[in-house]
């Protein structure tokens, strides 16, 4: 309960923010409240690849949005409660739409065979280990190499700003 109240002051506070900096670390404490959730339900890998995301993203938000203006009301407060309707109608939607998805019942040969095969193929009790590991083995790599190109684009900016600013090039 209080990481979805702690999540839903940081979507607020992201509608609120009268600054950039501050509208990117409210939006930081939503995406690290995601990945409470999943560390939650059972998801740690999921709930790692989301702190880690996360951490890059909120980086990059600061690097590059940080020499923007200050943020300022563009539209007459009309047009943002009608686009505050939309927004808000559009995610009960959504949330409709994956309720009614979840309760719907599925058939499950996938989960059937990846049980079956896994002792019997990659001598392998844990399915999931197993899946990511010797069935998708290349996907795995490559969302592997997905992060670690995202960091290194996250390292090649901070220690460029490093070096225009004068304090040299080591972090």
């Amino acid at each position: 309960m209080a990481i979805a109240l702690a999540m839903m002051a940081g979507a607020v506070a992201v509608v609120r923010a009268r600054s950039i900096l501050f509208a990117v670390a409210a939006l930081g404490v939503v995406g690290y409240g995601v990945a409470v959730v999943f560390l939650l339900f059972g998801g740690p890998d999921l709930a790692l690849t989301q702190f880690a995301i996360e951490t890059l993203s909120v980086l990059l938000f600061v690097l590059v949005l940080r020499r923007l203006p200050r943020l300022r009301k563009l539209s007459p407060p009309g047009e943002r409660v009608r686009d505050g309707v939309v927004a808000v109608a559009g995610g009960v939607f959504v949330t409709v739409l994956i309720l009614a998805a979840t309760a719907a019942p599925h058939p499950t040969p996938l989960r059937d065979y990846f049980g079956a095969a896994s002792l019997a193929l990659a001598n392998g009790r844990n399915v999931v280990n197993v899946i990511l590991v010797d069935f998708r083995g290349f996907d795995t790599l490559g969302e592997i190499t997905v992060l670690a190109v995202a960091a290194l684009g996250v390292m090649a900016l901070l220690r460029l700003r490093a070096g225009r600013s004068g304090k040299g090039e080591s972090l």
